[in-house]
């Protein structure tokens, strides 16, 4: 029998394996599609719009991504994960929390507005932090059903939702920002883009009797799995966006758009990697922690293998083509961030090393473990990209990040011993070559 004709037989089946491949292949699919309507949006955008729009843009989501992170008690990975995650007593309860933070969001950022624009001196952060908290309102009340598409890996209609949202959401902001020019485009189409996800998440996905509803073991169970992801978002906040606000007073708002631009670009890999492993490697490994304990390891291990041999090529290859690649797609404004992608895409490349560890720890419930990997990543983050900015300026502070997020490999790689799933030897090939290629790379871009 020809591969041809066994693949549509693995997708079509009904065990674990064939329902991780479609899920693999949704979310594959998706995110293409996802991503090329982004590039086509930052494309556009980056005519109609300067850089410090940008720039501004990225601080301010900085803060809304903090409240965000250190409100989020894990709701969509309790449902995922518990044995109650189709009760819909638990599925009410979940969709309260997460309706309420939303709500909590809006009002502490409205309240820290005022502050935040005088500390960084720029008054129009004011009006524009409040503007956006609105979007946490309305994403906090959309469908609980997502969830539990995630919990039997039903990726197809979350798929096509995002795709609908992505390219309606693209659409506002390009129209709005030919007509304004500034950078109310980006918080006006975010905002309309959030209220197209509300109502299609109601009319695409599995129907659902929400009601608000906080039963009491729903709760404490949340709360008890979601207290230490409260920490572990923390710490990746301070890891990942938090970075963004300490650069916000090292560099300039131009330059920081520069770098938001190429961090996006850079990202696209790592992005897609992130959703495989929410969507497919996170659900398939919990159940096997469950059902069949004994072949989690063989199965990490496959995982592995699979991640690093298709994207840590794919990173090392959009280091070499940053530089042109930027100037071909942008204009001369922008030539400067191919020389911030070239490492960004390496920095990329060390972050999906630390990944299936990462998620492994969550799919074994071990979210106290998971929680102290990404408080050693916060810590190490900030500190080498300070110290990376003192030594070597902005490139300098690139690598920094990179050189800080390495070291986080061997935390969690020594977290994981317990459950007989660290692989030393991948782990090893595949860092030693990426150091070889930055320090090849960083010389490149910062003595030429």
């Amino acid at each position: 029998m020809s591969v041809v004709d066994i693949v549509p037989r693995v997708l079509k089946g009904s065990g674990l394996r064939a329902t991780a491949l479609r899920g693999t292949v949704w979310t594959t699919t998706g995110f293409g599609l996802q991503y090329m309507i982004r590039l086509l949006s930052t494309l556009v955008l980056t005519r109609l719009l300067a850089p410090e729009v940008f720039g501004l843009m990225s601080l301010a989501s900085v803060f809304m991504m903090a409240l965000s992170l250190l409100s989020d008690l894990g709701t969509v990975p309790s449902v995922i994960r518990s044995p109650r995650g189709d009760d819909p007593e638990f599925l009410r309860t979940a969709w309260t929390i997460q309706a309420i933070r939303g709500v909590g969001i809006t009002i502490v950022l409205c309240l820290l507005a005022w502050p935040i624009s005088r500390i960084y001196d720029e008054p129009v952060l004011f009006p524009l932090l409040c503007a956006l908290s609105v979007s946490s309102s309305i994403k906090g009340v959309t469908s609980i059903s997502s969830a539990t598409c995630r919990r039997k890996m039903q990726l197809g209609r979350l798929t096509l939702l995002g795709l609908l949202v992505q390219v309606g959401t693209t659409a506002l902001n390009v129209l709005v920002a030919w007509y304004l020019q500034n950078v109310w485009a980006l918080v006006i189409g975010g905002l309309l883009g959030a209220c197209l996800q509300l109502f299609l998440s109601y009319r695409m996905l599995p129907p659902f009797e929400h009601r608000f509803r906080l039963e009491r073991d729903a709760l404490v169970e949340i709360v008890t799995f979601g207290r230490w992801i409260l920490l572990a978002t923390l710490m990746t906040y301070f890891a990942g966006q938090g970075n963004k606000a300490l650069m916000g007073f090292l560099i300039p708002l131009d330059t920081l758009g520069l770098i938001t631009i190429a961090t996006t670009m850079s990202w696209a890999l790592g992005d897609l990697v992130v959703r495989i492993l929410e969507s497919v490697a996170f659900p398939t490994l919990s159940r096997i922690s469950g059902e069949r304990p004994k072949d989690f390891p063989a199965v990490m291990r496959k995982m592995k293998i699979f991640i690093f041999a298709g994207t840590l090529p794919v990173f090392a290859a959009l280091s070499f083509l940053a530089e042109p690649l930027v100037r071909f797609l942008y204009d001369p404004r922008y030539s400067d961030a191919g020389g911030y992608l070239a490492l960004l895409a390496l920095n990329g490349a060390i972050s999906v090393l630390c990944m299936p560890y990462l998620s492994a720890l969550l799919a074994k419930g071990d979210s106290r473990a998971h929680s102290v990997a990404q408080s050693c990543s916060a810590v190490l983050c900030i500190s080498g990209l300070w110290i990376g900015f003192q030594l070597a300026g902005v490139h300098g502070m690139i690598a920094g990040l990179g050189a800080g997020t390495m070291f986080v490999l061997p935390i969690s790689a020594g977290l994981s011993r317990r459950y007989g799933m660290v692989t030393p030897w991948i782990d090893i090939v595949a860092a030693t070559t990426i150091v070889v290629v930055y320090a090849f790379r960083f010389q490149a871009v910062y003595f030429g």
